[in-house]
Formats: C-alpha cells, structure tokens, sequence
C-alpha cells in the first residue's frame, strides 16, 4: 500500500473517531437544547428529553425564523438536507451548492460567519455535489473545531468561534483524495 492510500485512510479513520468521541458532554448536551453530534448524543440515539413541545401546543407552533441559503454558492439549492450541530448557543450546517458551513444564533437566525471553499475544477468534477450531510465538532475543553468534508473531498478543520482555518498544511484542511485513482489506472 503506497504511502498515500495509508494516508487517505487515516484520515477518514481519524475523521470517524472525532465524529465519535466528539464530547463526552455530548450524553447530556440534549437536556440543555443541545445537539452536538449528528446524532444528537454519543450514543446516535437522535433524541432530545426536551418537553417545552408537546400535543397540546404542537397545533399552534410558528416559524421563529428562516435562512435562506441561495448566495451560498453559484446556483440556490432547494433541497437542505443536512443535519445542524448545536453546540454551546451556536447552530453550525452545511449549506448551499458550494458545501459553505455557516454558523447561526439558533434564537434569531442571525449569521454569525460563513465558511466556504471556492473549489475550481476540483469541486465542479465531485460525484456529490449540494450541501452535503453535516459536520463535526471536536473539543479537548479549550479549543474547539468544527469539521467537514468539501465537494473535492478536502476535510477541513475550522475554529468554532470563525477564526480562519487551523491545523494542516495547508492551513485547515487535508486533501483526502489527492492523487489516490493514480495509483490504480494500471490495474483498470
């Protein structure tokens, strides 16, 4: 195995262990309104004990407010699919054809920063293209980052509170995929 499909895949491995020891605050951040992993807690268990909604007032609920993401990227999207992170009173999603994270005040849906990769030839050739699943956050309890993987396939790491990217070289992101179909075309 050459020493860049090694590196490819500890990427992904390392990108799926964050995604899963995100927080071990994460059990209980669904009692406070929080959702800090895809699936709400470590457990993936996609469930909140919140009661503040219940049958007798569902019927009366309103839209507090709406994010319209159609200047995310060159063309709008309809169709937002991703899953938001809520994490110490701020909401992070994926949003727009060009996969932008933006960070929102979940009481008002006012944009706190925006995040977007311009990915040229590399993001227009992606087999999955839109706004994608979601994110991750990590935290060792003094920094925080917020995760996600491009169009192009590039993870990137970003600090939480919108300072620019962190970590790798270059700075926040890995190129995951980079020269890996090279490797194969003579066996194809």
């Amino acid at each position: 195995m050459s020493s860049n499909t090694r590196r490819c895949l500890l990427m992904i491995m390392a990108l799926a262990l964050v995604a899963r020891t995100t927080d071990l605050r994460g059990a209980l951040a669904t009692e406070k309104g929080e959702w800090p992993t895809y699936g709400g807690d470590l457990g993936n268990s996609r469930y909140s004990p919140l009661d503040q909604i219940d049958a007798s007032n569902f019927g009366r609920l309103e839209v507090a407010w709406r994010f319209k993401t159609e200047n995310l990227g060159p063309r709008p999207e309809f169709k937002l699919e991703g899953t938001p992170l809520v994490v110490n009173g701020v909401l992070y999603a994926t949003a727009g054809t060009r996969r932008a994270v933006v960070a929102l005040d979940p009481g008002t849906g006012e944009l706190r920063w925006v995040h977007a990769v311009d990915e040229g030839s590399r993001g227009a050739a992606a087999p999955r293209v839109l706004s994608g699943r979601g994110l991750a956050h990590w935290t060792d309890g003094r920094e925080e980052r917020i995760l996600y993987i491009t169009m192009g396939f590039q993870l990137v790491a970003l600090d939480a509170h919108g300072d620019d990217g962190i970590s790798w070289n270059p700075p926040g992101e890995v190129r995951m995929f980079q020269n890996i179909f090279l490797e194969f075309e003579d066996q194809i």
